[in-house]
């Protein structure tokens, strides 16, 4: 076989088993074979929605980042039990085993026996990942540094902390998301991905797989960080009682950050009528597991629409995409008011403003 074949070879391989782990469901979501839910990330688009998020914020949050992809990869480990591989020749198969997972999800790859990442993920995210192998296969605990060698070369260097190991809970189940796993059809994972050098690309773009998991244990560290929300940004906001001022931060601070990102973004954003919105969804949200509405319906002739959603942990992500979307498609600024309605949740986006017709 030339190296060319091997290449090859390699590529359909990854492909192949990416699609076998995992697939989508009909509530917009993507899910590994264990239910989990992932999304897939363009990172250009990750980078700038930090970015902003970050300045939003008003506050450094890397190292929050940082821990909660290192609890999340570290309850995935326990869960599906990928370095649980017997005692014969036990280091060489865990780090096999972590070399074909971090393959899969686009990640790069983590020398665990120099300490050294290859990867296109920011410098929180790689590292969290690696953190977690680190410790679940030694059963310790490490504080952990990084030094960004090159655009895509971490060393990582690790401090043994005299802490008891113990397991990494699941993650949080904040309230805008659900327990109950409902009965949604599912289809195979179909997204074009193509392989290259420390990861994947998609539409020439570089992307990755990354866990809803992360998200929801990020944003509930944003709850609890003192972040006072200006007035001009709750203005265009009106929430039920069951989302307290704690949580109204991640919503908002997310919302502003998508909202940055589709801005910076060459996306074209066009809704003419109510079935625009099925167009939009089914071109930037439902292949990488963004989500989608379960009912979409008109309020008035200025463009207000409501949207019933199922619960999720990429809920602050979709309602943001939906409030960025309307508010570039029709150039205005968007007021967002949400309800629970039964199991789901009612949020109608309509114009701040009021425009004689």
């Amino acid at each position: 076989m030339s190296d060319a074949d091997e290449v090859n070879h390699s590529a359909e391989t990854a492909l192949s088993n990416l699609k076998e782990h995992f697939h989508c469901v009909s509530d917009g979501s993507v899910r590994d074979y264990e239910g989990n839910r992932w999304m897939v990330w363009n990172l250009v688009d990750f980078h700038r929605w930090w970015l902003a998020l970050e300045a939003f914020s008003g506050i450094p949050l890397g190292r929050k980042l940082l821990n909660a992809a290192a609890d999340e990869e570290e309850f995935l480990l326990g869960t599906h039990s990928i370095l649980d591989v017997g005692w014969f020749r036990k280091k060489h198969r865990q780090n096999a085993a972590l070399a074909n997972r971090w393959s899969l999800m686009g990640w790069g790859s983590f020398n665990m026996e120099t300490s050294l990442l290859t990867s296109n993920l920011m410098a929180p995210l790689c590292s969290g990942f690696a953190l977690a192998a680190r410790e679940k296969t030694s059963q310790s605990r490490y504080k952990i540094q990084w030094h960004q060698h090159s655009n895509n070369m971490i060393r990582l260097d690790f401090e043994s902390l005299e802490r008891r190991f113990s397991a990494a809970p699941a993650s949080p189940v904040l309230c805008w998301d659900s327990l109950s796993k409902p009965n949604f059809s599912s289809s195979p994972f179909e997204l074009d991905l193509q392989t290259i050098s420390h990861g994947w690309t998609h539409a020439g773009e570089r992307c990755t797989m990354l866990s809803n998991g992360i998200f929801a244990r990020f944003f509930e560290t944003l709850t609890m960080q003192g972040i006072q929300l200006k007035p001009d940004w709750l203005e265009c906001w009106n929430f039920p009682e069951c989302i307290d001022t704690r949580l109204q931060v991640p919503l908002v601070l997310c919302t502003l950050a998508v909202d940055q990102l589709v801005s910076e973004s060459e996306q074209p954003i066009y809704i003419q009528d109510v079935h625009s919105w099925n167009q939009l969804c089914d071109a930037y949200l439902v292949p990488y597991g963004f989500g989608k509405p379960l009912q979409i319906s008109s309020l008035d002739d200025q463009g207000g629409v409501e949207f019933l959603l199922h619960p999720g942990s990429q809920w602050p992500l979709l309602v943001g995409y939906l409030f960025s979307f309307w508010q570039r498609g029709f150039g205005r600024r968007a007021k967002v008011k949400i309800r629970q309605k039964d199991e789901n949740w009612s949020v109608k986006i309509s114009s701040l403003l009021s425009y004689a017709v």
